[in-house]
């Protein structure tokens, strides 16, 4: 294990309710205040009523990690000023389900050697636009030089954490152009699924949420793309996000 990021900075609160996509109520210290939601998956196990949350001022964020579609996101909702990025998963430990510090907690992470497959890799360019695809970075490993896109993995079904947790058209449609690319252009592909919690053993596409995503995932596997993951999670007592493993098994 590996500590990635020291969070001081921080409050809690308990979710009400979600008002939109991106938009969450959480009582503070009595009052009721909206924030930012930073991932459009159902969240189903965490964002409900009761759970504890922890926020993180948008003013400290990491920009240079969101694509441009969360930048705007970003800015149609500048007037929030917190954004909810962990939710409590057992005592003492938050599953981090914020897209952006997970992106930011894997550049981290590979800035450190700590991802043992990619051990000496830079990252050469984030938001890589090719043909009529946005990846989210372009990397080099050992005079290779491969497309990766993130996805987060946030839905817990008995020991694994799974991906999607909903029908994606959007990912459908960067599976497909990973794998197209792998052929047609100069690059290799990764997909990485970052898991943000702590109690799972092992990633596995979820079929059920989304049947072409979990075809479309078999495809891109027998064509050569890379599926990986890792796992990340929050301790409240050491007050840092941990990378658990850096080679979660991905089935």
């Amino acid at each position: 294990m590996k500590k990635l990021l020291e969070i001081k900075d921080y409050r809690k609160g308990i979710i009400i309710e979600r008002v939109n996509k991106f938009v969450v109520r959480v009582k503070i210290e009595g009052k009721n205040i909206l924030v930012h939601l930073n991932n459009t998956g159902r969240l189903e196990d965490f964002i409900k009523n009761g759970k504890v949350a922890i926020l993180l001022p948008i003013a400290n964020q990491n920009m240079q990690t969101l694509s441009g579609l969360k930048r705007n996101l970003q800015s149609k909702n500048r007037n929030l000023k917190y954004r909810l990025s962990m939710v409590k998963e057992d005592k003492g430990i938050f599953a981090i389900i914020d897209t952006s510090l997970q992106m930011k907690c894997f550049e981290i992470a590979l800035e450190k050697g700590y991802i043992s497959w990619l051990k000496g890799a830079k990252i050469l360019k984030r938001n890589f636009r090719i043909n009529n695809s946005l990846i989210d970075y372009l990397i080099e490993y050992k005079n290779n030089k491969y497309l990766l896109e993130v996805k987060s993995a946030v839905m817990k079904y008995k020991n694994f954490a799974m991906y999607p947790d909903c029908p994606s058209i959007r990912g459908q449609k960067h599976i497909k152009d990973l794998t197209e690319l792998q052929f047609e252009s100069e690059y290799q592909s990764i997909i990485l699924f970052i898991a943000g919690m702590k109690n799972i053993s092992a990633f596995s596409p979820n079929k059920n949420a989304d049947p072409k995503i979990y075809e479309l995932l078999k495809i891109a596997k027998n064509k050569g793309v890379k599926l990986k993951s890792i796992q990340i999670y929050f301790s409240e007592k050491s007050k840092s996000i941990i990378l658990k493993n850096d080679n979660l098994p991905t089935l």
